[in-house]
């Protein structure tokens, strides 16, 4: 009898041979995921142990911090290192910028030739013309009524100090006046290192001792010969955050110092603040809230937070408030806050009778920053985007943007540092409606 042909299977689907193969695939990609998505690093026992005196004693060591100079990238290691031991995964956000470098200079009257250092800011170059001597306090007209026009102006640091006027608004008035350089007698017990900016010429500084004898020739004609070089140096924003952490709150300070200075107020001591916040907030709902940044290129023209605001446009729309931590750690006046009118009575409740003050600073302190708005610190980028900021400040001490700013009260930084703690929890607490920048032409509400 014939053979019945037996049944044969069905193919199998497709996706029935593809599953296996998906499903590895699929774990597969699970796992390159799970290993290379950002991880939070663990908080480590003996960062939390630190003292604010311990991290004193460890940065200032490391030297003075402008942005380009040795002490600024070893304070760039030190910093990210303290954060990531705290449980933050820090991002280094670049700071481009350009800053003069004086490469020596002279005074030369005669027979007489001193050497001269470039103020701060200053452009070089070389001029000639009689030394005229001028008193402290001279307007530009009487500047000029005494034949400085197209000379060179000879001032003494000490007859101008009591004048309450800036080395910016010293040059300012000398170059209104038509001066084509300036010498100054460094002859005052603190010798500042302010910035000063908006000129081309020469402007230099001679010590005490040598002063003496330029001063002794004025009236003479004289030779001033001053070389800087502008170099682009980059810094870098250190910008320390939980992964999933939204910056409600961003709290921050700057970490670049003048020339030659320790910056111990200006500012480690902002420095030490948020370091001290991180250490107290590290494990606790704070952290999942907060962005904790430390500004640079703050003393060259804010351009660390302007940096820093360009490109995170999109998450500040979330951020209640920024609180800027700035010269705390010397108590030149009592704690106070500078703060938007939304956060001033938070302030007062968290701690009542706080200083309030308003951050509308004289030319002496904005240093060429200032733009739309007025302040002289890191928030002012903020407040242009419209967020709401808090400037924390203990006032200008007799060390401000000198060599002598060389020593900090830890005690009063741990204070400024629970302080700015306790505001930016009492915020997060406070019921807020974010509202949208105003953009383009300006219509009804903005």
């Amino acid at each position: 009898m014939p053979h019945r042909a037996l049944p044969t299977r069905p193919a199998r689907p497709l996706w029935q041979w593809a599953l296996p193969f998906l499903a590895v695939l699929g774990a597969a990609g699970g796992g390159v995921y799970l290993s290379t998505r950002p991880q939070n690093p663990p908080v480590q026992a003996a960062a939390q142990a630190r003292t604010v005196a311990g991290d004193w004693a460890e940065l200032r060591a490391l030297g003075p911090r402008p942005v380009g100079e040795p002490g600024h990238a070893r304070a760039l290691d030190w910093l990210e290192e303290q954060l990531e031991a705290l449980g933050y995964r820090v991002t280094r956000q670049p700071v481009t910028l350009e800053r003069p470098f004086d490469l020596g200079g002279t005074v030369t009257v005669g027979e007489l030739r001193v050497p001269a250092h470039a103020l701060y800011g200053a452009g070089g170059g070389e001029q000639s013309g009689r030394l005229v001597p001028l008193p402290g306090g001279l307007s530009p007209g009487a500047m000029e009524a005494r034949g400085l026009r197209g000379q060179i102006a000879l001032l003494r640091c000490q007859d101008w100090e009591d004048t309450g006027l800036s080395r910016g608004e010293i040059v300012g008035r000398a170059t209104q006046a038509g001066a084509l350089g300036l010498v100054l007698v460094q002859d005052c017990e603190v010798a500042r290192l302010e910035r000063v900016s908006g000129t081309p010429l020469p402007m230099v500084w001679v010590s005490a001792a040598d002063g003496r004898k330029v001063w002794a020739r004025a009236g003479q004609a004289a030779d001033l010969v001053s070389k800087v070089e502008r170099r682009e140096v980059t810094g870098a924003n250190l910008i320390a955050a939980r992964v999933e952490a939204k910056p409600e709150i961003v709290l921050g300070a700057h970490l670049d110092s003048v020339n030659a200075s320790p910056g111990a107020n200006d500012n480690a001591s902002g420095v030490l603040a948020v370091l001290e916040v991180a250490r107290r907030a590290a494990g606790t709902p704070l952290a999942e809230r907060t962005w904790l940044v430390l500004f640079d290129g703050e003393e060259d023209g804010l351009y660390g937070s302007r940096t820093f605001v360009d490109a995170h446009r999109f998450p500040l729309r979330q951020t209640r408030a920024m609180l800027n931590l700035d010269m705390v750690g010397v108590g030149a006046e009592p704690l106070g806050v500078a703060a938007h009118a939304e956060l001033r009575p938070i302030a007062q409740r968290v701690r009542p009778g706080v200083r309030l003050f308003e951050d509308n600073p004289p030319e002496r302190e904005s240093f060429g920053r200032s733009s739309g708005v007025t302040g002289s610190s890191d928030h002012v980028p903020f407040i242009g985007w419209g967020v709401r900021t808090a400037f924390i400040h203990r006032g200008l001490d007799e060390g401000y943007h000198a060599t002598a700013d060389r020593t900090l009260s830890p005690a009063l930084v741990e204070g400024a540092a629970a302080f700015a703690l306790a505001l930016a929890r009492k915020t997060l607490d406070t019921p807020w409606t974010p509202t949208e920048p105003c953009e383009g032409f300006s219509s009804d509400g903005c």
